[in-house]
């Protein structure tokens, strides 16, 4: 499992995990005590599986998610703007055009370890976007909880606490992502040539 599957599966994933956990264990259905008496290796092994799997699972939910919650959804387009604002001499150029999964193969052929630093930005975005399904999902069992649960006062703190958790995860998700776009554009107008390569490509 690479970096980018950790962010975007594996951490995920991990939350849902404890959620489905706390839960079970609210209702009675698991021992816990009994849980943590399996040996510790076989528990790593079987919560990092377990956590992945989930994460996967999560995945096309967390991209609806994303689409429902329009609010400081920058696009592609808005890193353009952005972009050529910040560098004019850059507006007329045929990379600024061009499709972004292209404009990161052109990077990963010119220079990897800048590449790698878009990858770790398109990772964060994407682990910031996914746990907030999680997030989402615990806000529902602590609300559960403030509703029939025995510590109202706890339960509204957590809910509290998991609404702003939950608002600042889409919101920082989209401006890492924002960022990962705005970069690749910056290594790009440094690549030697590729205004002609990719001005051939569309021709």
């Amino acid at each position: 499992m690479g970096i980018f599957d950790l962010f975007t599966y594996g951490i995920p994933g991990a939350l849902h995990l404890s959620l489905i956990i706390y839960v079970l264990a609210r209702l009675n259905i698991i021992d816990l005590t009994s849980l943590a008496s399996a040996p510790s290796a076989l528990q790593v092994v079987a919560a990092a599986v377990a956590s992945y799997l989930l994460g996967h699972l999560a995945y096309p939910l967390s991209a609806l998610l994303d689409k429902v919650a329009p609010r400081w959804n920058w696009s592609v387009d808005n890193a353009r703007l952005e972009f050529v604002a910040r560098v004019p001499e850059a507006r007329e150029r045929a990379f600024v055009h061009t499709d972004a999964s292209l404009l990161l193969a052109a990077v990963e052929l010119h220079h990897k370890e800048a590449a790698g630093e878009i990858t770790r930005l398109q990772g964060v975005a994407l682990m910031l976007r996914n746990s907030a399904l999680a997030l989402l999902f615990a806000l529902v069992v602590a609300v559960i909880e403030l509703t029939l649960g025995p510590d109202r006062v706890l339960a509204g703190g957590c809910a509290a606490l998991l609404l702003v958790s939950l608002t600042a995860a889409i919101r920082h998700g989209r401006r890492v992502r924002h960022w990962d776009r705005l970069k690749t554009l910056e290594i790009c107008f440094w690549i030697p040539d590729i205004d002609d390569k990719l001005g051939a490509h569309h021709r």
